[in-house]
C-alpha cells in the first residue's frame, strides 16, 4: 500500500486509502463528472426563481423584454428604466456607466428614438440584444429639449451564453396580458420539472457510481487487511487480543467507508452546487455576495477546531470498541464456565463498566457533531441578516430591482444549503483519519513471508533456500528464548538436543516448562534470541517458511475445526489429495466411523464427508480425531502432537496409537502428552524444567535417575489400561 507522504500534510493516513480507488477509477471518475451535472441543474433550478418573480410581480414588462433590457444595458453600458410600458418615445437612458462605449455620445435623460426603421422601446431593446453587429448605424437620439441627432451606437460584443439566453426567451409569448403570462409561467414550471428530473438522474448516478467504487475499495481493504493479519507473526497474535483486530474490521473500516463516500460524494458535489449559485448571486450583485461571504473564515476556524476534537474522540472510541469486543468474546467463549459458577450478574456488571468507557467516547463524538450545525447556522443567519439589510438599502436607493433582490435572497439560501450539508464533512473526515491510522498501523507491521527467511543475522544470505526433506537429524543448539512481554524470563534456556530421523521424542515437564514453546520455535512461530535449530545441518532461519512448514504436521490440544465440510477440514492445507488418501487418513485416525453418520448443521441435507460441521457441533474427541486425520493426510516427515490425545477416550486412544505406530514409521515425531501409554512408546523422553533439560532417556532409565520424571509419573501422567 502506498506510503508516499506518510504522516505529512492533510489527513495523511486517510489519503493512503485513495490508492485503493485507483483500480476502480472508472466508476469513480464518471460519478465525479456527474457531480458537475448535479451542480448545473441545481443552479438552473435556483435561477428559475428570477423569471418566476419577474412573471409574478412585473407590472408591464414581459419576461422576454426583461431579458432584452438586461442585455441592452450590458451591451450599451447604460441604465434603462425598469418595468415601464412600451413607449413610442423610444428608449430612455437614465445613466451611463464609466466604461460605457457610448460615454461622451449619450447623456442621461436622452431617448434613443429609433434605429433604422425600428421604433418603440421594447422593439429597440430586442434589436440591441439580438443583433450580432458591433455597431448600430443611423440611430436617432432625442435630448430633453426635443432636439434630434443621428449617431452610430457602439455595442459591446455579444456574450455566447447571454446570446443563447436571449434566443431562448425569444420563444416565449411576447405579451404582458394575463393569458401570455400564464403560458410563460407554465413553460417555466415545465422547464423547472425537467431540470429537477435531469438533476435527480445525475445525482442518482453520481451517488451510485461513487458508492460502487467505494464499496469495491472497501472490499479490497478488508481482503488486504485479513490477508495481512493472517500473515502477521504468531508473537503479534499472542500479544494482542482478537477483539482489537475485530474492531478494526467492524468499526474502523466502516468509518473509512463513510469518509470516502463523504469526500467523493458530498464534498465533491455540494461545493459545486454552492459555486454555481454563488456565480448566479455574483451576476445579480457582487456587493451582496461579499457581504454573504464575510462569515466563511469564522466557519472554517470552527470546523477545524471541531474536527480536531472529533479525531481524538474517534480514536478513543475505536480503542474502546476493541476492548469491549474482546471482553464479550472471551465471556461468550467461556459461557459454560460463566453459568456453572453463577457469574452472569458479575459479568454483566463488568461488561457495563467496559461499555461505559465506549459510551463516553461515542457521546463525545456525537456532542461535537451535534454542535457543528447549530454554530454554522448561527453564522449563516448573521450573514443572511447583513445580506438582507444591505440589499434592502440598495432597493430603497433604486440601485437594485426588488425582484432581483428577492432572487438574490433565494440564491443565498440555495448557496447556504450545500454549505450547511458540508458542516459535518470535516468531522467525518477526521473520524476517518483516526480510523485509517489504526488500520494502517496494522498494515504497516512486518509479516511473515512464506518464501522468505527469518529476520536477523542468519538471513543475511540474499535468497532464502528451500529446505530439502528431512534425511538425518534435527539439532537444537543452545536455544534461548523469552517472550517479548517478559524479556527477562527465559522460557527456553540453553536447550541442546539432537533427534535422529524416525525417532519419537516425548517432551514432558511441569506446566510452563517450555514444551509448547519449543515446538513453536521448530515451526518458526517465534525466533529464538539465542542458538539455532538445524535440520540436516541447515539452519531453519535461512530457509523459506513454506518449505519448512510443509514438512511438519501439527495436532494441537485445542483442535481447530472450521465451519466448513468434513472433507474441507481434513484436507486443510492439502487441497489436491485424492479421495482414497482422504478416506485412508480418516480411517487411520478412527474418524471415518463417526463421519459417515454425520448430518450437516441447521438441517442441511449434506451428510458424511460433505456434512457442514463446526466446533460447536462436534465433541472434543471428534474434533481431535479430525485434526489427527488432517496431520496424517499431509504426509509430512515430521509429526508434532501437542496433547493430541488429551480429549480422546481410552478406547479411541488405543486405536489411534495403533495407527500412529504405523504412521510414525520413518517419521520424526515430537509428542507432548500426559498419557503414560503415549510416553512409554517414545524412543527418547526429554524432561524439561524452567526451559532446561533435566533428563533424557527412556522410561525405565529416567525413573531411576531423574527425580522430577519420577514425580511426574506419580502425580500427572494418566495411566490407561
Amino acid at each position: 500500500m502506498d506510503q508516499t507522504n506518510h504522516g505529512r500534510g492533510w489527513l495523511p493516513q486517510f489519503r493512503r486509502c485513495f490508492t485503493l480507488l485507483r483500480t476502480h477509477r472508472r466508476p469513480l471518475t464518471t460519478g465525479l463528472l456527474l457531480a458537475i451535472g448535479v451542480s448545473l441543474f441545481y443552479t438552473a433550478s435556483i435561477s428559475s426563481v428570477v423569471p418566476l418573480l419577474k412573471i409574478m410581480f412585473a407590472e408591464h414588462e414581459p419576461l422576454a423584454t426583461w431579458v432584452h433590457r438586461l442585455e441592452t444595458e450590458r451591451r450599451l453600458g447604460v441604465r434603462v428604466p425598469a418595468d415601464i410600458p412600451d413607449s413610442l418615445d423610444g428608449l430612455r437612458i437614465d445613466g451611463l456607466h464609466d466604461d460605457s462605449p457610448l460615454r461622451g455620445q449619450l447623456l442621461a435623460g436622452e431617448h434613443i428614438r429609433s434605429v433604422g426603421t425600428r421604433t418603440g422601446s421594447y422593439e429597440l431593446m430586442r434589436l440591441i440584444a439580438t443583433t450580432p453587429d458591433a455597431t448600430l448605424p443611423s440611430a436617432v437620439v432625442v435630448n430633453a429639449g426635443g432636439t434630434q441627432r443621428s449617431l452610430d451606437l457602439a455595442c459591446r460584443p455579444r456574450n455566447p451564453w447571454r446570446g443563447a439566453l436571449v434566443a431562448l426567451v425569444g420563444l416565449l409569448p411576447p405579451g404582458a396580458d394575463h393569458a401570455s403570462r400564464a403560458r410563460t409561467l407554465g413553460i417555466v414550471m415545465i422547464a423547472l420539472v425537467i431540470m429537477a428530473v435531469l438533476g435527480g438522474v445525475c445525482r442518482f448516478f453520481n451517488e451510485g457510481l461513487v458508492a460502487t467504487a467505494v464499496q469495491r475499495a472497501m472490499h479490497d481493504l478488508r481482503t488486504a487487511l485479513a490477508s495481512h493479519v493472517l500473515r502477521l507473526p504468531v508473537d503479534w497474535h499472542a500479544r494482542h487480543p482478537p477483539g482489537d483486530a475485530l474492531s478494526r474490521f467492524a468499526q474502523d473500516i466502516g468509518k473509512i467507508e463513510v469518509g470516502l463516500t463523504t469526500l467523493f460524494g458530498k464534498m465533491a458535489r455540494e461545493p459545486l452546487k454552492a459555486a454555481g449559485v454563488l456565480i448566479l448571486t455574483l451576476l445579480i450583485d457582487w456587493k451582496l455576495l461579499i457581504v454573504a461571504l464575510i462569515g466563511m473564515p469564522i466557519g472554517g476556524i470552527v470546523l477545524r477546531t471541531f474536527g480536531r476534537r472529533i479525531k481524538h474522540a474517534q480514536r478513543r472510541a475505536s480503542q474502546s470498541w476493541g476492548l469491549l469486543l474482546d471482553h464479550l468474546g472471551e465471556r461468550l467463549a467461556g459461557i459454560r464456565v460463566v453459568k456453572a459458577y453463577g457469574m452472569e450478574q458479575r459479568e454483566t456488571h463488568s461488561f457495563g463498566t467496559e461499555d461505559q468507557r465506549l459510551t463516553r467516547a461515542q457521546t463525545h463524538v456525537e456532542l461535537i457533531d451535534a454542535a457543528t450545525n447549530p454554530v454554522l447556522e448561527v453564522l449563516a443567519m448573521t450573514a443572511i441578516a447583513a445580506f438582507v439589510y444591505i440589499g434592502g438599502v440598495l432597493v430603497f436607493q433604486g440601485q437594485l430591482e426588488a425582484n432581483l433582490f428577492f432572487a438574490a435572497v433565494i440564491c443565498l439560501a440555495g448557496m447556504f444549503d450545500p454549505v450547511r450539508k458540508l458542516g459535518n464533512v470535516n468531522n467525518r473526515l477526521q473520524a476517518a483519519e483516526a480510523s485509517a491510522g489504526r488500520i494502517f498501523e496494522l498494515i504497516d507491521l512486518p509479516v511473515e513471508h512464506l518464501n522468505g527467511a527469518a529476520p536477523g543475522p542468519a538471513a543475511a544470505q540474499p535468497t532464502p533456500r528451500e529446505l530439502p526433506p528431512l534425511r538425518h537429524t534435527i539439532r537444537f543448539e543452545h536455544l534461548g528464548f523469552a517472550y517479548p512481554a517478559k524479556p527477562r524470563t527465559k522460557v527456553i534456556d540453553d536447550f541442546d538436543l539432537t533427534v535422529q530421523r524416525g525417532e519419537m521424542v516425548a517432551l514432558v515437564g511441569p506446566n510452563g516448562s517450555g514444551k509448547t514453546t519449543l515446538i513453536s520455535l521448530l515451526l518458526r512461530f517465534f525466533q529464538p534470541q539465542r542458538g539455532r535449530i538445524l535440520i540436516d545441518d541447515v539452519d531453519i532461519a535461512s530457509v523459506t517458511l513454506d518449505s519448512l512448514r510443509r514438512q511438519i504436521g501439527l495436532v494441537t490440544q485445542d483442535a481447530v475445526i472450521f465451519s466448513e465440510s468434513v472433507r474441507f477440514n481434513i484436507a486443510y492445507g492439502a487441497p489436491d489429495v485424492t479421495e482414497a488418501a482422504l478416506l485412508r487418513a480418516a480411517q487411520m485416525a478412527h474418524a471415518d466411523e463417526f463421519v459417515r453418520e454425520l448430518r450437516g448443521d441447521n438441517g442441511s441435507s449434506r451428510a458424511g464427508y460433505d456434512a457442514l460441521v463446526s466446533s460447536r457441533t462436534l465433541s472434543g474427541g471428534q474434533r481431535q480425531r479430525l485434526a489427527i486425520a488432517r496431520a496424517i493426510l499431509r504426509d509430512p516427515p515430521i509429526l508434532v502432537f501437542d496433547e493430541a490425545t488429551s480429549q480422546v477416550d481410552a478406547h479411541s486412544e488405543r486405536k489411534i496409537q495403533e495407527a500412529l505406530d504405523e504412521v510414525t514409521v520413518g517419521r520424526t515425531t515430537f509428542v507432548i502428552a500426559h498419557r503414560f501409554s503415549t510416553i512409554a512408546r517414545a524412543d527418547k523422553i526429554v524432561v524439561l524444567d524452567a526451559g532446561r533439560i533435566v533428563g533424557v532417556g527412556r522410561h525405565e532409565e529416567l525413573l531411576t535417575r531423574c527425580p522430577l520424571y519420577a514425580t511426574l509419573c506419580r502425580t500427572q501422567f494418566v495411566q490407561t489400561a
